[in-house]
């Protein structure tokens, strides 16, 4: 065999064999000087990069075969969560199923789905243990149109990635594939815009709660007016809730007084009968007296 052609689903693989990357790791450096050997010993070879979400099937194959060279017994034997089963066709002869298998891939699920149907619609998992940790990891977590984002400790929100969206970064970071300038520039422009948004809902939110709350507590307000030469009681004072003062029947109100002053923000002046002036004092302190 002169040709041979080579598909890889590692692209740093791939380009450590043409010589584009380096090999750093040393348990990697005896396996890529055999690999170079055996390339320079065929005439031609053509190395491609092929994604691995397209080399399922072949990777499970070649994982089977490597883990089953290294046993002697006959076993089954899960590759990640992919299983060993017998194939479904009853029409194979016996003689030729021999070295037959059938690789079904099971579903991986995503980290990310327990959080954002907790955040969206408050809904936890079965299990005990991992209710328990979706509901306590979900306080640093935020779902905002339809990406879940995770709030460093600097404050900062990243967005969350799936298991194909990391493995895409890596191999770009590896590859040295950057985005342009501009791509990244109105990136960030729009992460800014959402926290923008998100930002001013909250604020938005944060009015309309207070209002509801001044609102609640102004029905409850009475409003005290007092005019100069009216007759009024004031609270005793000190008002010292924690000890009493005098007798329990003793009246909480002292007076009367008649208001000497009126002041523009709510604060009266007022004397005794005798001409002891008292005040300023505070009108929420006073009530009309009816003589």
């Amino acid at each position: 065999m002169s040709r041979l052609k080579v598909f890889g689903d590692s692209q740093l693989v791939i380009r450590q064999l043409l010589s584009l990357y380096e090999v750093k790791k040393p348990e990697f450096i005896p396996y890529h000087k055999y690999a170079l050997k055996l390339i320079t010993s065929l005439d031609c070879v053509t190395l491609e990069h092929v994604p691995r979400k397209e080399n399922k099937q072949a990777d499970a194959l070649a994982n089977l075969a490597s883990t089953l060279a290294s046993c002697s017994e006959e076993i089954n034997v899960p590759v990640c969560q992919r299983w060993v089963v017998p194939p479904l066709s009853h029409d194979i002869k016996e003689k030729e199923q021999v070295g037959v298998v059938s690789v079904y891939e099971i579903e991986k699920e995503d980290w990310r789905q327990p959080l954002i149907d907790y955040l969206r619609h408050g809904k936890l998992p079965n299990d005990l243990r991992h209710k328990t940790e979706v509901r306590r990891r979900a306080s640093r977590f935020i779902y905002f149109q339809g990406t879940l984002y995770r709030r460093s400790f600097e404050g900062i929100f990243l967005r969350c990635l799936g298991e194909e969206e990391a493995t895409k970064a890596l191999e770009e970071t590896h590859s040295g594939i950057w985005l342009s300038n501009e791509d990244n520039v109105r990136l960030r422009l729009e992460e800014l815009e959402a926290l923008d948004e998100k930002r001013l809902e909250a604020q938005q939110r944060l009015e309309c709660y207070q209002a509801r709350l001044c609102r609640a507590f102004n029905k409850k307000v009475r409003p005290r007016s007092f005019q100069e030469g009216d007759l009024v009681l004031a609270v005793r004072r000190p008002i010292i809730m924690s000890k009493r003062m005098g007798s329990k029947f003793l009246s909480k109100w002292d007076g009367p007084y008649v208001v000497q002053e009126v002041y523009t923000n709510g604060a009266y002046k007022i004397v005794d009968e005798n001409g002891l002036r008292i005040g300023p004092i505070n009108g929420k302190f006073l009530k009309r007296y009816y003589a």
